[in-house]
């Protein structure tokens, strides 16, 4: 696969670019040849774009935050644009101080929407308030279907779709709005944050139900990366093959110059 036919790339985090505190092989290498034509798209739903953007860097990864599309706060920026949204959101307090910002309100006794993202806290007492909130009426949204993603030491990580199961385990039936991969919602803002026409854009993940799937609704190529699902073992495979090698070492020449 030739890296220099796209004009564009969508580069998943977890898995990709890390793993934990990790920076997984061809990280530093994806980032420096594609720049300002990569935007990391990710359905983590724990982070800011400016949270992520300070983590990456003192892992010495390079990622402005207006090149990082996540699914947190793209869900709350979905809510924020309603309007008179009162909600319950189940997140952590970066999360909470974003929505804050956003002018959404999140102490109402009777919320009309509930959020649910990677909240570690959730609990008993948050299920059954959920389902309490359900019965009166309030709409669900998701952050991301992700059961887990992979930990440092390969151990899996609980995600927002584990906490999903719980409620569905009660509710089988309930409607709900999910915002993350693969829905088409959280590539469309990645895609508005690249120059040009987007017709020439690769996505880039470890998921085949999440990022092939969601790339594949949009039309748009996937290239899978990963000891269990991937074409290549990581990044730095997928850099070394066909002609981008030469296109990386010309780029790397230039950076020289």
């Amino acid at each position: 696969m030739r890296l220099d036919l796209y004009d564009g790339f969508l580069c998943d985090l977890d898995g990709c670019l890390i793993s934990g505190t990790t920076v997984l092989p061809g990280a530093r290498s994806l980032l420096e040849y594609a720049g300002d034509r990569l935007i990391i798209l990710s359905n983590n739903s724990t982070d800011t774009p400016a949270t992520l953007s300070a983590r990456l860097k003192r892992l010495g990864l390079s990622a402005p935050p207006e090149r990082i599309v996540l699914a947190g706060t793209t869900a709350l920026d979905h809510l924020a644009q309603i309007g008179d949204v009162r909600l319950r959101l189940y997140a952590n307090a970066a999360l909470r101080t974003y929505a804050q910002g956003l002018g959404l309100s999140l102490d109402s006794p009777e919320p009309t929407h509930i959020l649910l993202t990677r909240d570690e806290t959730f609990g008993y007492k948050d299920l059954h308030d959920t389902l309490e909130l359900l019965a009166k009426g309030a709409q669900l949204f998701v952050a991301n279907p992700d059961e887990s993603h992979p930990g440092p030491d390969g151990t899996p990580v609980p995600e927002t779709g584990s906490l999903l199961a719980a409620i569905l385990s009660v509710l089988p039936d309930l409607r709900y709005t999910m915002i993350g991969k693969p829905e088409a919602g959280l590539y469309h803002a990645a895609l508005a944050r690249l120059s040009g026409d987007g017709a020439r854009v690769l996505a880039i993940g470890d998921n085949p139900k999440t990022d092939a799937a969601g790339a594949a609704r949009l039309g748009i190529e996937c290239a899978l990366v990963g000891a269990r699902h991937g074409t290549w073992a990581n990044l730095e495979h997928l850099l070394e093959a066909g002609q981008t090698t030469k296109t990386l070492a010309r780029h790397r020449a230039q950076n020289c110059m």
